[in-house]
């Protein structure tokens, strides 16, 4: 019974603010142990924190202890608006002070698998590996690389829309990001395997949310969206090659947001870096998350 009451204890969320100066204000998330390895988890675009969280207690991942936050401009977090990507640094900085922890992993999915290589550049010292999972590259690199160059036809034109300034990526959240799930857009970009994942942990993230009491964001997503998309299409604010710490891109094979493209060429950019994909795999990483999270916290001397 004991047991039982301490694993069911590791695997309830709780919810907690950050205060960063200024004056905003970040919510963010924890689940499991306090006494294993800390791993920062980077929602994408648009999302909130809550779905990594779904995805550990799905799992019962507990070897080690999730944070996840809302991005500013989402959920519970004051917007930022004209934010670079550089600027996520300084929000896992303030959130790992907040929890006293020197050192962390860190995460980022889809949309946030660029933030979560700026936090592994510009945080060396806080950071101890870094895993990107089904993201995408810069809007231009060296060697000729082209972010238009290889997602699906949608995300294509999602990359040339924000290149033509908020105008383009205001108008693409209206017609296409606000209705993912219409059947007409959902079917282009989500394998089957993706919309049985999301449907079998739907009544779990509801459940988590009304045990969190989390109210509606008084926050604008669409306003935040435009907001990531720009940042996307702007210099990054730090050097690819500047990462130093062991980094991990996953891809999955049947992932129609994301080119595999990307992380192939990411992976020739970031030193000390290696690249693992996933067959039967899409856009969602929620059955890999153990995978993932073990390999983050695995011992140097074991990797």
């Amino acid at each position: 019974m004991q047991e039982s009451s301490s694993i069911e204890k590791y695997l309830t969320p709780r919810v907690f603010d950050v205060q960063m100066p200024g004056g905003s204000t970040v919510r963010a998330y924890e689940v499991g142990p306090p006494d294993v390895p800390v791993v920062i988890g980077i929602h994408g675009t648009p999302s909130i924190g809550l779905g990594h969280i779904v995805n550990y207690v799905a799992s019962g991942a507990i070897f080690c202890r999730l944070v996840t936050f809302d991005r500013p401009g989402y959920g519970g977090s004051t917007p930022q608006p004209g934010r670079k990507v550089r600027d996520i640094a300084p929000v896992v900085e303030a959130i790992l002070d907040h929890l006293s922890v020197d050192i962390a992993a860190v995460f980022g999915h889809s949309g946030g698998g660029m933030l979560a290589l700026a936090t592994a550049a510009l945080l060396p010292k806080r950071i101890s590996r870094a895993a990107f999972l089904g993201g995408n590259g810069p809007n231009f690199g060296p060697g000729g690389f082209d972010y238009a160059d290889g997602p699906s036809p949608l995300m294509r034109e999602e990359i040339i829309e924000a290149r033509k300034g908020p105008g383009g990526s205001r108008e693409f959240y209206r017609r296409v990001a606000a209705n993912w799930h219409n059947p007409e857009i959902e079917h282009q970009l989500y394998p089957e395997n993706d919309l049985r994942i999301e449907r079998l942990l739907a009544p779990l993230k509801d459940k988590i949310a009304g045990q969190l009491a989390l109210s509606a964001s008084p926050y604008s997503e669409e306003d935040a969206y435009v907001d990531d998309t720009q940042a996307w299409v702007s210099p990054w604010g730090f050097e690819l090659g500047s990462i130093t710490v062991p980094t991990r891109l996953f891809w999955g094979l049947k992932d129609l947001f994301a080119a595999r493209r990307h992380s192939e060429w990411l992976q020739t950019q970031i030193p000390n870096s290696s690249l693992e994909l996933f067959p039967h795999v899409g856009h969602s990483f929620s059955q890999l998350m153990p995978h993932v999270l073990a390999w983050l916290v695995m011992n140097e001397d074991r990797s």
